[in-house]
């Protein structure tokens, strides 16, 4: 029983996963054609792509009635991101930290993510909570959409004028197509996250461990992998901006966004049920290591033994919370 459920978590992720990436290319050339800013790319259309898996677990887990999949999800998927995401990808490639945007980023998902720890351990009512955290995701994409805006006439300018030639060259899709790459890649979304949540939570009951616990791991490293795929191709194009910056917002909506969705489903609902002392302290510690990194090593290369600092606090992670 327990190998047809292990076949079956991974069927469902595989199709989860194609189809994001199959959505995140579509949205990667519109927003190229339509000569966005790189880095509102990376932060924004780039890191909603790569977290369609969270997302997508998240609805099908409030649909099967289990939120505390979609919790530990979401957090774990927020450690797994800053560690052992960022720790491989600085570890087979260069990774040059920006000296502008990247720490004014780095600062606002620092915010977020006390933000959401505060709320998660205050008592405050549920409802005034999804209003804060739906406040933070609003003002970090107005934000994200006023640096792209200066970007484009400032420091993205030539950048952008060289897309704009190459775009000239380049033939685009059929519109139909694009439109039905799309609605294929939300449908193998649906099917694909239904599918994993169900077998995660038939081994749960199978190897006698929580759903959350099992969101904090198994599932976490899971749906983090388009991140992982895409900061790794990043770094093999030279392109920082697109692996911090995807990593940033990857982070910004798991601790934002997600949770919101989460807690409205039932204003009955409370994060601290799912997410204890123990999960909270890893996932301020790996972002307060995150956020000293980017304001002390502005403009430098990140450090292999840094890469595998980063790469250690995860397993620890798993191993402390398993544990304990």
């Amino acid at each position: 029983m327990l190998l047809p459920t292990i076949s079956s978590f991974a069927v469902g992720l595989i199709v989860m996963l194609i189809s994001a990436q199959t959505f995140l290319n579509v949205v990667r050339e519109l927003s190229v054609k339509w000569k966005f800013s790189p880095l509102f790319i990376s932060l924004v259309i780039v890191a909603l792509g790569t977290n369609l898996p969270e997302l997508t677990v998240t609805i099908a887990s409030l649909n099967n009635g289990d939120p505390g999949l979609a919790m530990g999800n979401v957090v774990g998927s927020s450690i797994a991101n800053l560690s052992i995401i960022l720790g491989i990808t600085t570890f087979f490639g260069k990774v040059r930290i920006g000296t502008t945007k990247t720490p004014k980023n780095a600062t606002i998902l620092m915010v977020i993510t006390l933000l959401f720890a505060v709320l998660t351990l205050s008592s405050v009512r549920t409802y005034y909570q999804v209003i804060l955290m739906s406040i933070a995701i609003i003002f970090s994409l107005v934000y994200q959409y006023v640096l792209a805006k200066y970007g484009r006439l400032h420091e993205d300018k030539k950048l952008l004028a060289l897309i704009d030639k190459v775009n000239k060259k380049k033939k685009f899709m059929h519109p139909a197509i694009y439109i039905i790459l799309f609605i294929g890649s939300l449908i193998g979304l649906t099917i694909g996250g239904q599918v994993t949540v169900n077998s995660v939570e038939d081994l749960s009951l199978i190897l006698g461990l929580t759903t959350t616990f099992l969101g904090l791991t198994l599932t976490a490293i899971a749906t983090s992998l388009p991140e992982l795929m895409l900061s790794l191709i990043a770094t093999k194009k030279d392109e920082n901006k697109v692996v911090l910056g995807t990593l940033i917002g990857s982070n910004i909506f798991n601790l934002s966004l997600f949770p919101a969705l989460i807690l409205s489903s039932t204003f009955d609902l409370r994060i601290k049920k799912f997410v204890t002392i123990k999960e909270l302290f890893f996932l301020l510690l790996i972002t307060t290591i995150f956020y000293t990194l980017i304001l002390n090593k502005k403009g430098t290369v990140i450090e292999k033994k840094m890469s595998i600092l980063l790469m250690l606090i995860f397993p620890i992670f798993t191993l402390f919370i398993f544990y304990f």
